[in-house]
Order: C-alpha cells, then sequence, then structure tokens
C-alpha cells in the first residue's frame, strides 16, 4: 500500500517532515512518500465568506457554517477563513493526475485550512483514496507536538478507508460515545484526547476491516499507532517517574533512547558533535572553555557530516567554540528542546547539556546508560 503526503504552503516544513518522520521510522507494508517539492496553493474564490465563531463552535467537530482565519490569541467570537471539502480533494486530484498515480494509492493533504465541517479528517466519498488532515488547531487540544496526532490521523484514514463504505457508513457507524478506538466520532473535538491515548482499535472495527486490507497492512498500521501512542505520552510528561532509558548511538550516528519506545533523537550534525564532545566529560566542560576542545571537535563533527569540505568544517567549528559567539548557546538550546519534545522536560533533564551561567555545563546522565558505537 502507497500513501502520498503533500501540503498546503501555510504548513510548516519542519512540522510536515516530522509528521513523515514518525510513518516511516516503523518499517512494514505500508510505504509513505513525500514531496516537499510540490506546495498547495488555494486561490480567493475557494474560501467562504468571513463568520464570526463562538467558543463553542470551534470545539464542535461537527460543524455546518462557514469560517475565517484563527487568531493566535483564540479570543472568542473569532473570525476564520475556511474552504470547501470538495476544493481539498479537487487539490489530491490534481496532484494525483499529474503526477501519474495509481488510483489505488492515496493521496492525503496537510492543510492548516479549516472546513465547512469543522472535522479534523476526512476522505472524498467520491475518490475515498484522496483525502485531507487538518494541521492547526492541535495545540488547543494536546500538550504534545501537533505531528503526533496528525501522524494519528494519517493512519485513520488509511483504516476507515477499509472499514466503511462511504461517509453515510462511516457517520452511522462510528463510536458517538467515545470508548478509545480509531473510530471514535469525536463531536466534541476534545475528546480526541481519549482515543490518541489509548492509540487503539476495537474487536468490532478490527472485524469490519477483515478481508478488506492485508493483514501485514493492518499489522502495520496498529504498529505505528502503538508507536505514536508511547512518543506522545512521553512528550506530554506523562512518563516523567519511569526508569531512564539508555542512549544509544548507532554507527550512523543516531540517536536513540531504545527502552522509551525506541525514540530518536533527532539533531543535526553540529549539535551531535558538540553533544558527543560533552558526553566525553562527565564531569562538564566551561563554555569559556569550548576552544580548548577545538582539534577534538575537528575529528567529532569530520566524522558525522557529509557536508561541505574540511575547509568549511572547520570555520563551523571555530564560530561554535568561539566565546564571543552564541552559536554554541544556541546549539545547546536546541538540544534542550529537542530532547523536551521528544520525552518531556522531566526526563529531558537528564539528558541535555546545562549548567549555570559562569558554571561548567555538562549531561547528568549516568555513562553506565551510554551505549556508543562511535567516536
Amino acid at each position: 500500500m502507497k500513501v502520498h503526503l503533500l501540503k498546503s504552503a501555510e504548513v510548516d516544513t519542519t512540522l510536515f517532515t516530522k509528521v513523515v518522520d514518525f510513518l516511516q521510522s516503523i518499517p512494514g507494508a505500508i510505504q509513505f512518500y513525500y514531496d516537499l517539492n510540490w506546495v498547495v496553493n488555494f486561490e480567493e474564490d475557494e474560501y467562504f465568506f468571513k463568520r464570526f465563531e463562538t467558543k463553542e463552535d470551534f470545539e464542535n467537530q461537527i460543524l455546518m457554517s462557514d469560517h475565517v482565519k484563527i487568531c493566535e490569541s483564540r479570543i472568542f467570537p473569532m473570525e476564520r477563513e475556511t474552504t470547501k471539502w470538495e476544493n481539498l480533494f479537487k487539490k489530491c486530484e490534481t496532484y494525483r493526475k499529474k503526477n501519474n498515480i495509481a488510483n489505488d494509492e492515496f493521496v492525503l493533504l496537510l492543510t492548516d485550512k479549516p472546513n465547512k465541517q469543522n472535522w479534523f479528517a476526512a476522505l472524498d466519498e467520491k475518490m475515498p483514496y484522496n483525502g485531507f488532515i487538518h494541521t492547526d488547531d492541535w495545540d488547543y487540544y494536546i500538550k504534545s507536538s501537533p505531528a503526533f496526532p496528525i501522524a494519528y490521523e494519517v493512519i485513520a484514514l488509511v483504516l476507515q478507508k477499509h472499514m466503511f463504505e462511504g461517509l453515510y457508513d462511516l457517520r452511522t457507524k462510528v463510536h458517538e460515545t467515545p470508548i478509545g478506538c480509531i473510530n471514535d466520532l469525536c463531536l466534541h473535538k476534545k475528546d480526541i484526547i481519549l482515543k490518541l491515548r489509548t492509540g487503539d482499535v476495537c474487536e468490532d472495527c478490527l472485524e469490519r476491516a477483515e478481508g478488506k486490507i492485508s493483514m501485514p497492512e493492518l499489522h502495520h498500521a496498529l504498529h505505528i499507532m502503538s508507536s505514536l501512542r508511547e512518543k506522545m505520552l512521553f512528550a506530554q510528561n506523562l512518563k516523567k517517574f519511569s526508569p531512564l532509558s539508555k542512549l544509544l548511538i548507532d554507527h550512523k550516528h543516531k540517536f536513540f533512547l531504545p527502552d522509551f519506545g525506541n525514540i530518536e533523537i533527532k539533531l543535526r550534525p553540529l549539535e551531535k558533535a558538540l553533544y558527543l564532545l560533552f558526553l566525553r566529560y562527565p564531569e562538564g566542560i566551561y563554555h569559556s572553555s569550548l576552544s580548548d576542545h577545538r582539534i577534538e571537535l575537528y575529528e567529532i563533527y569530520s566524522s558525522i557530516s557529509t557536508m561541505g569540505d574540511l575547509t568549511e568544517m572547520r570555520v563551523r567549528i571555530d564560530d561554535m567554540v568561539n566565546a564571543l559567539s552564541d552559536s554554541a548557546s544556541q546549539k545547546m538550546s536546541r538540544i534542550k528542546r529537542v530532547f523536551e519534545e521528544s520525552i518531556g522536560e522531566e526526563l529531558a533533564k537528564h539528558y541535555y547539556i546545562k549548567g549555570e551561567s559562569g558554571q561548567q555545563k555538562k549531561i547528568d546522565l549516568n555513562r553506565e546508560l551510554v551505549v556508543l558505537s562511535v567516536v
């Protein structure tokens, strides 16, 4: 099974690639493709007129009214720009035709444009391999990266295509009272929290998919859902009392937390080089003394990065160890943010580089938990 993902222009590229990373992190029978060079734009005539929206409207998924662009502060009533479902599905069909995508392959549009019915996601009843996922507003309901629920909705659409015969079947056979199943209707959008935390499909819904989707594809979808659930619980700080995980750094210089559902900590090459340097010194390093480790950083960075020649690499390291530059501080801040987004603030404290101003910076993690196969 093939799933093609594309995004509208306003969707952040980092968010989009994170969704893809989550979906591709579990190998299996479902293949996920994406195209960053194809960006969907909307024309003025593809919007409805502006309309005020109340807090009750905003939280209601089955809303048959018009909207306008969301205000960051969410002061109600607010205005939103909204498009019809057929406009979203038309974008999918255009992409399908221009890229010669087979009719039994999914094309799913990730867009921050609200839709008339105010749904999180939907498939085209006329061409059920086309669909959309709304990427905005998730921070209103859950305290974690929106990449988790967006990736979850991708899997939900794939499964629902094989569980229901059209929109009417979906609307009449889903669970109006939430039970923690992927097919909970979530009339009130906040109800989605339950099914995201369970990451489950009930027995009745599994029976609906029997014979309509292959077992390898079904198992792969369920495995991805389970992985997303685990990662989201860590990110929401709901597993802050878990025993610490080992930190595995493999031969490709990828960072994993195998005891936390094998979560990957995605750092850039310079960030990895800085982190690996601090792993070598449990007692810590003064920020002002980074220049004393210049040669070490050259060696570590050159073993990690394949970008640019040796002279360019040296320039990047020289900037990072310059006491007058904020390059190292910026990289430490991003390392901290990546760990916090991945495993929550409490657990992350043991893994990132920290220290008071003027004091040694260090990683608290017991080095017995570090499994290092590089450098």
